[in-house]
């Protein structure tokens, strides 16, 4: 069965022991009804719009409960948890928000590669090591390719460690690896065309 959450208003403000949220619910592709929680800790609950809304909403509820119950860690001990439609929409919706959490992940990532060098965890967290120029400028410059290296060997390679890589997709893979990175040390390279297009140039800087 297909059950989605659209129209999604989330509050970090209000969620205190829960998320506080508020969002339509299709069943099927047809809007059921609304879905919301207040944030302090009770359930998730779905509301219908009409006769036919309702029907939906008991089938998803009966669709839900055939589910296999989450299984999780907790003060040392393994527990499960039984699903129904409120818990199924809590984890839409939890799903939803880490999905914006990486799209904003994502885009800080994209404008600081174009700075320096970023080394960090993929989809967490990561430091900057900036030069005086884009990345972009600094390749074509005689002497890039060899700060760039120097920075890595010098700098960056020493706190690659808990899981840390270099995390830029601009730099060539052949430049990464006579830095003495390892294929484990660093992102997967873009292709020449898409390196090339990734470094274009769409104002000249000052030379270095």
């Amino acid at each position: 069965m297909k059950i989605e959450l659209k129209n999604i208003h989330f509050s970090e403000q209000l969620s205190e022991e829960t998320n506080a949220f508020s969002a339509n619910v299709y069943i099927e592709g047809i809007k059921v009804g609304e879905a919301s929680n207040r944030g302090r800790g009770s359930s998730t609950v779905c509301r219908a719009d009409n006769e036919r809304g309702g029907k939906l909403i008991a089938e998803a509820e009966v669709y839900c409960s055939s589910l296999p119950s989450e299984k999780f860690s907790l003060g040392g001990g393994q527990h499960e948890l039984k699903i129904d439609l409120g818990q199924y929409l809590d984890n839409l919706l939890d799903k939803y928000l880490q999905e914006k959490e990486n799209q904003k992940f994502q885009k800080k990532l994209e404008k600081a590669v174009e700075r320096g060098i970023v080394a960090g965890i993929p989809g967490k967290s990561f430091d900057v090591w900036e030069f005086t120029q884009p990345i972009g400028i600094l390749l074509q410059h005689p002497k890039g390719s060899y700060m760039i290296k120097r920075a890595i060997g010098e700098n960056i390679l020493p706190e690659l460690t808990g899981g840390k890589i270099i995390m830029n997709t601009n730099i060539p893979q052949k430049l990464l690896e006579e830095a003495g990175l390892k294929k484990n040390q660093y992102s997967e390279v873009s292709s020449s065309e898409a390196l090339n297009k990734k470094n274009k140039l769409r104002r000249k800087g000052p030379r270095l």
